[in-house]
């Protein structure tokens, strides 16, 4: 155990936490293979590329951390596991796990895997090699985090899930990859369609009927997993799931704010992490992450205070989609270039909601929010939602840095 402590240790995790945790750190590496080797090129890359000075920084490696636990021993700790696919609208995994907090494991696994297995170990090329020997072949433009879920199943990295819901009003990838899963291990799989076929130049307005089509399917995901694992999501539990997220919701806000400071204030790899940990998870990004968020901010807020910076003052501020997942390297290489890049297009928050507008259905509330933001909207949407950002933060530049193998 001794090999892991100061690993842990930069993790945020103390002695008596890692005594506690000592049983699933164990099973946990030992069913992903990680090694003395790999350990050591974990220090090396978290020394390297996100600064453990920050009690924040330490706090969000750990919930992270824990979350792969979770994940990886789900069904070994008696949980029912639901999979979501990746980027998915705010809102049905979260009152899914509101519903029966204590018997679900939900949250997107090939997002958990990127951010420990590979943004920490760097070691997720024996996933993709298992993806390839199991019907993802390399050389044709797959999702890679399709790729992933797909070696770690094969591998017995992650459990067999018992229903998966995908992003398939979203991205066309998604569905056939849980289509073929399906035919591997039995899951059933929950297709939610949606349409990006907007004329251009419709954003930000939309029809009745979207809202009702995509609410609809929304409705039937929550019908479907009432009968497959026989827990009823309600008005009340979405209420509730709103009211857990709002904290993380919150905090992220403050610090995608703090971000736009001159100089840039920590490097985009410690705000990514943040961000994505309320995308992928519904367990510790609740749990630990507004208090892992906001004690970032505060630091940052004290670095703002003080003109510290990663940056140069006066740096080019650059807006990005999304910072790499799993690579920090390439983050940290734009920022060496001299590129401060902050921000984010959900920095300036999407129009607001027509008060008039008569909702009937948990599903429709979330469908009209999710047709709000833009990016589900359609592609004019999305793009509409970049220019008005740039537009509103005043940006030198954007860079569109998730085409990979991504299929919108």
């Amino acid at each position: 155990m001794d090999d892991y402590r100061h690993l842990f240790a930069l993790c945020g995790f103390d002695s008596r936490e890692m005594e506690a945790e000592e049983p699933r750190i164990k099973q946990v590496f030992e069913i992903v293979g990680l090694g003395a080797e790999d350990i050591q090129r974990a220090e090396h890359r978290i020394k390297t590329y996100l600064d453990t000075g920050l009690a924040g920084v330490r706090k969000l490696l750990r919930a992270w951390m824990l979350e792969l636990f979770d994940l990886v021993l789900a069904k070994k700790e008696g949980r029912t596991v639901v999979y979501y696919g990746y980027p998915s609208i705010q809102g049905p995994g979260m009152a899914i796990k509101a519903s029966s907090p204590d018997t679900l494991y939900v949250g997107c696994p090939d997002v958990v895997l990127c951010h420990t297995v590979g943004l920490m170990f760097d070691r997720l090329t024996p996933l993709l090699e298992a993806a390839e020997a199991n019907g993802l072949p390399a050389g044709h433009g797959l999702c890679s985090l399709q790729q992933i879920r797909n070696g770690a199943l094969a591998l017995g990295v992650i459990p067999v899930p018992d229903l998966v819901t995908g992003s398939s009003y979203y991205c066309d990838m998604g569905s056939k990859a849980d289509e073929l899963l399906h035919q591997l291990y039995g899951q059933p799989s929950i297709y939610i369609d949606g349409c990006m076929d907007t004329g251009w130049g419709a954003y930000p307005d939309y029809t009745r009927e979207r809202v009702e089509f995509f609410g609809e399917q929304i409705d039937k995901l929550f019908t479907k997993v009432h009968e497959i694992i026989g827990v009823e999501t309600t008005a009340e539990s979405m209420m509730k799931a709103m009211q857990t997220s709002r904290g993380m919701l919150g905090a992220l806000g403050k610090l995608t704010l703090l971000m736009m400071a001159d100089p840039m204030p920590i490097s985009g790899v410690a705000s990514g992490m943040a961000v994505n940990l309320a995308g992928a998870s519904t367990g510790r990004s609740m749990t630990d992450g507004p208090d892992a968020v906001n004690t970032l901010c505060a630091e940052v807020e004290r670095r703002v205070a003080d003109g510290a910076g990663v940056v140069e003052k006066g740096a080019p501020r650059v807006m990005n989609f999304a910072q790499h997942l799993s690579d920090p390297a390439v983050t940290v290489m734009m920022e060496k270039a001299g590129l401060a890049v902050a921000a984010s297009f959900v920095t300036v928050p999407p129009p607001k909601r027509d008060k008039t507008l008569q909702l009937d259905t948990v599903g429709q509330t979330l469908a009209e929010a999710a047709l709000r933001g833009g990016a589900f909207h359609s592609t004019y949407g999305f793009a509409r939602r970049w220019v008005d950002a740039v537009r509103a933060l005043n940006l030198d530049g954007v860079i569109w840095g998730y085409q990979y193998n991504c299929r919108p």
